[in-house]
């Protein structure tokens, strides 16, 4: 047991202030980082964007309007822009985190559509949460813009994640809307994402189609389907693969003939909606349907 801790310690030791930083290209008023065993205190400073990050591992605490708020393991901290802060870790290990910055106007065009009208820059008065569904949707959107995802689903991510941070921690709600009359036109919307699934859709082009903001289409779709539009074009993606596949077409031929960016984008997805990656799927249905079963 000792000896186990004693090699993770080592690793962690040998990856130690290890920060990443990209850009989306097709989200640009975003920036990511992650970061591997920050061990620097950062001093006050301010940024001109929206800052969330989760701490993944090491306890530590941030500095903000005055009071300093532990950050430990499983925390999110949001800072408004222009505000001043520090933060630093207490562990000897350091801490490590995943941090995105949103762009003020990207920040106020989501507001506006979530509450219907332009309420300004969003502020949210719980610099700290701890809310694990939120946390949850957090890692998904962060994890998904570090690799080859559509950019419906990025977009669908990003804006389900500022929905719901306003609904439960900005200063002013958003007032909730009877969604009944606008069901026919996300019907319109449906039907242009199951002829045009291949195509990198983006979420303001099914809105536009549904003549809808993107927030309210997103919203209803996921009601009325019973999954968001990203994860039913993925679905539609998935389904096609299989087809091709058991026409015996190369697996990179699959990814690129179904709409994913790559072999391994469609084997994630693959492998998540039907159990097992596309090459077994292949193989194992070839090896049922040349089989040899004795007469009953």
């Amino acid at each position: 047991m000792t000896a186990a801790v004693s090699n993770q310690e080592m690793e962690t030791i040998a990856r130690r202030d290890l920060i990443e930083v990209w850009r989306p290209h097709d989200l640009s008023r975003l920036e990511l980082r992650r970061g591997v065993g920050a061990t620097r205190p950062v001093p006050r400073h301010w940024h001109e964007e929206y800052q969330f990050c989760l701490i993944q591992s090491g306890p530590g605490d941030l500095y903000y309007r005055g009071s300093r708020l532990p950050t430990p393991p499983a925390s999110l901290f949001m800072v408004h822009p222009g505000e001043v802060h520090s933060n630093r870790a207490h562990d000897r290990l350091g801490c490590s985190y995943r941090t995105l910055f949103v762009d003020g106007e990207l920040m106020c065009a989501a507001a506006s559509e979530i509450y219907g009208k332009a309420p300004g820059l969003p502020f949210f008065p719980t610099a700290v949460i701890f809310d694990a569904e939120v946390i949850r949707q957090y890692m998904e959107l962060h994890v998904t813009l570090e690799r080859p995802a559509s950019s419906l689903e990025r977009q669908v991510l990003l804006l389900g994640l500022l929905a719901v941070l306003m609904a439960r921690f900005a200063e002013q709600r958003p007032a909730p809307r009877s969604f009944a009359l606008d069901r026919r036109a996300v019907r319109r919307a449906y039907d242009y994402l199951t002829e045009y699934y291949v195509e990198n859709i983006t979420l303001e082009t099914l809105a536009r189609v549904a003549n809808l903001s993107p927030f309210h289409f997103n919203r209803i779709f996921s009601e009325q389907f019973g999954m968001p539009p990203h994860a039913f074009q993925t679905q539609l993606r998935v389904l096609r693969a299989k087809a091709l596949l058991l026409e015996g077409w190369s697996i990179p031929q699959v990814a690129s003939q179904t709409g994913f960016a790559d072999q391994s984008h469609l084997t994630r997805h693959f492998k998540r909606l039907v159990g097992v990656p596309p090459g077994q799927y292949q193989s194992s249905s070839k090896n049922v349907q040349d089989a040899t079963f004795p007469p009953r």
